[in-house]
Order: structure tokens, then sequence, then C-alpha cells
């Protein structure tokens, strides 16, 4: 295989990535084969949590591998979002603040609203400077490898386990580029439902209706590609034959995918399969510690449908601060932060950020945070060991909920009712207490990690909200 690597530039930079850290056996090397050996479209978007499995790596370490490997520019990071309806890679971002998630899919002809949940993908494609390959010129591709490799996602299936692409070559009436000043002709065959599709180079789309008797004659309809959009954009139809003519008025190359769909539409929304999720990127340290520049531009944010905050506090940290002075005391302050993060990312958590003498952190699901305000007081507890009278006494809050992801103070934070509620619910705690809501302690399998510990539910009325909320208390 003809791969034209820069053998220089993949030594230098895959010794620094082995440098960085302590790998599980083999990682770089199986990194370095993939590089090495695989085909352009393998190298192409990979997904870390696809290249954990099939490389029997831990998910977490593939990811991380891929966030360094991408800092020490071995990969290209994308922010891609992903129609829920067709699997259509909608717009691809290479910074988080140049990221907006809404968007309008020409193909489906819907506007969508994406959260950080689903339908923003993370994805890595390997540096031009390391290794060329053809989906770096997406203008030089096939129009089969453009629509169906560069633009659809070819993981996305529907409920009925059909991947897109696979439905899409059933009812597709035409695929093809319209050159410059050019013109198509295609003969088609219509039924009931809709001629739909547009010409995704350009971000045009046409949709007419089909319905009524069927035509013995042959129809005709013609198309103008003009200034990036079709004219007329829409219309109606007869069952029956069809001749389909295109003008491309433009200086730039068009294209068309044409498909007959019945009049229920697609089959339903799509299942793009476990990928690297905006929320899960989000709630990685390295991420976060590596790209303290990546921000979310604008004033609105990107929502998250479901994340779990975790607050600290230290209760007496004043009485500390005058035991033990200042300087001491912020010192115990800073080792004790550094002591809850290890526990964090053991946990697949990341801390947001410290506030004093708190800590605010987040995670994928509730059971993952419960188990590190567990996991933390054990942590502070061996941590208190031989300081005698200088003891850091923790009080742990855990809630879950929707949120919504913003830049404050230049860095990544969260807003809304769940962090507030979370804070709250932290402010009840006492000394080695960890408070958690009906929402976290009614999450799967976080009553059965709790089962050697007291759960004592209490009603509890929080700052600032206005109704009474279930509350539990968590202690030893």
């Amino acid at each position: 295989m003809d791969t034209n690597i820069n053998e220089k530039l993949l030594d230098e930079r895959l010794a620094m990535l082995e440098k960085t850290r302590a790998w599980s056996p083999r990682t770089i090397s199986k990194l370095e084969g993939l590089i090495r050996t695989g085909d352009d479209f393998s190298l192409f978007r990979i997904n870390p949590i696809k290249f954990s499995t099939e490389k029997n790596i831990p998910e977490n370490e593939a990811i991380d591998l891929f966030l360094f490997g991408s800092k020490y520019l071995l990969f290209d990071m994308n922010w891609n979002l992903i129609c829920p309806g067709c699997g259509d890679i909608v717009s691809s971002f290479r910074t988080l603040k140049t990221l907006h998630s809404h968007f309008y899919c020409n193909v489906c002809h819907v506007s969508t609203e994406a959260s950080l949940d689903d339908y923003i993908q993370i994805a890595f494609t390997i540096s031009p400077e390391i290794r060329e390959i053809a989906f770096h010129h997406p203008e030089s591709l096939s129009v089969e490898d453009y629509y169906f490799k560069y633009r659809f996602y070819l993981d996305a299936k529907y409920p009925n386990g059909l991947r897109f692409a696979d439905v899409v070559s059933q009812v597709m009436k035409c695929l093809s580029y319209i050159s410059p000043k050019g013109k198509e002709r295609f003969d088609i065959e219509v039924t009931a439902g809709f001629l739909s599709g547009g010409d995704l180079v350009n971000g045009a789309d046409v949709v007419f209706e089909i319905n009524g008797e069927i035509k013995p004659e042959k129809q005709n309809l013609s198309l103008k590609l003009m200034d990036g959009k079709f004219e007329p954009r829409s219309g109606v139809l007869s069952p029956g034959k069809v001749t389909l003519e295109i003008e491309n008025t433009m200086d730039r190359k068009g294209s068309i995918l044409l498909t007959n769909l019945p009049a229920g539409g697609g089959a339903g929304v799509l299942n793009i399969g476990n990928f690297l999720s905006g929320k899960r990127i989000l709630t990685s340290q390295t991420f976060r510690d590596l790209y303290r520049t990546e921000v979310i531009q604008g004033t609105e944010g990107i929502g998250v449908k479901d994340i779990a905050v975790l607050f600290t506090d230290l209760k007496g940290s004043t009485a500390l601060y005058d035991k033990i002075g200042d300087l001491k005391a912020f010192s115990l302050v800073r080792q004790h932060f550094d002591s809850l993060g290890k526990v964090v990312v053991n946990n697949s958590g990341a801390i947001v950020k410290t506030i004093g003498d708190a800590v605010m952190a987040t995670f994928m699901n509730p059971f993952d945070a419960v188990n590190s305000a567990i996991e933390m007081l054990k942590e502070i507890k061996e941590f208190n060991r031989g300081l005698k009278g200088k003891e850091i006494i923790l009080k742990i809050g855990v809630h879950k909920g929707p949120s919504i992801a913003v830049t404050l103070n230049d860095r990544l934070d969260y807003f809304g009712s769940t962090v507030n509620i979370a804070s709250r619910v932290q402010e009840l705690a006492g000394a080695e207490e960890i408070y958690i809501t009906e929402d976290v302690y009614s999450y799967p399998r976080v009553q059965e990690l709790l089962r050697s510990l007291n759960a004592a539910p209490e009603n509890a009325r929080l700052k600032g909200i206005h109704e009474e909320m279930k509350v539990y208390k968590i202690t030893h």
C-alpha cells in the first residue's frame, strides 16, 4: 500500500505521545499500525470508542489517546453535527468555539437543535502532515464516496436495523455531480409520496409531492441550480415516468441526490451507535486540561439533556484558617483538591471548577458521581492521617438533570437549575455526609452502591427552590 507517510514527523509525534503517560501495553503500536496500514476511510473521522473495542483498549484510555494525538498534531479533531433523520454530517467544526447546535438538513428538510448528549460527534482524522488521504480533498472524491462516506455517517441505523445508506440505495432515483454550466438528464419512475433530496455540495434542497393517479404519459421536470439553490425548489408530480433535466448555471460544481420516499416519510429516528459525544468529551478531564482555551461562543450555550453534578465543600474551613494560619491552610486545601481530582478522574468525571474551598465536578451518570462521592470521603479520611487538629472535613451533594454548557470567566461551565440544586443539596450536608436527590437515588445501581451505607430519606426546602424536594442523607 502506497501510503505516502511522513516518516520523520510520524516518529517524532508518536515519541511525544508515548512519553505523555504510562499507556497500556502495545497501545501506541496499535495506533501506529492503524496509521501505517489502515485504508483512507479508516483514518477519516475515527471513532475512539470503536477503536477501543477493536483494539481491546479501555474506552477512557482510547479517548485520551486521540485527545493527546490531536494535541500533538497526529490528528485533526472535529465536532460534527449529525442529522438524526438521515445521518448527514450537516456541519463540521474544527473547534468547539465555532460549533453551533442549530442546523438545517438539506436531505430531511427540517431544522434541528442538537444537544451535547446526542448528534454532536467528536471524531479524529489523520493529519495531512502525517499522511495524505483522499478524504482530505472532498472535492476530488467520486460522487458515491462524497455522499455515502464523506457526508453520511455510515454506522447510522434505523430502529429496524437497516443502515441509512442501504435504505437510500433502495429508494434512490439519481445521484450525480453536475459540472459547472453543465446539464444532466435522468429518466426515472416515481410512486406516491415525495421526490426528495438536494445538492449537499452547495447546500441546496428540493422536494416534490407525488400524488394522484398514475400518469400514462411521461412528465418533464426541469430544475436549475442557481446561486446555491434549486429553482423550482418544490412542486407536485403525478406517479409515473419522469424525465428530469437539471441545469447547473453556476461556475462551480453541483450535485444531485434524489430519493422517492413514501408518504409516511423515513423509517424513524436514527441510532448512530456508540460514539464520542459532546457530553462525554466535556466530562473528560484530559480534554479540559489539554484544551483550556476551548470555549462555547455566544450567550445561549449548548444544551445537555442529562448530566450529574457534584459539589463538595469543607466544613469548618474558617476555623482551620484561624487555627493553623492562612498559608498552611491554603496548602492543605490545594492538596485536598489534588486528592479529589484523582477520584473524579478515576470515576470518568471532570472537575469543572474550584470555588474557594469547594469543588464542582460533572459526570456522565449519577452512578459514577455517587461512587466518586463515596470514594472522596475515603480518600479524605486517608488524607487526614497524621493531621491531628488540622483535618479536612468534607461534605458533598449530588443532583442530576438537564443543563446548559456555557462559557463563564473564559472557561467551560454549566448553567441552570440542575447546577443550582446540586449546590443547595450540598449545603444540607454536615461533616462527612453526602446528600443526593431522589433523581440520583433512583438511578440504576445507585441503591446497590449504597447498600453498605445508611441512606435516610427526608424532605428539604432548598434555598431559591419553591417546592420541597426529597433528598437522601448518606452516612457510614
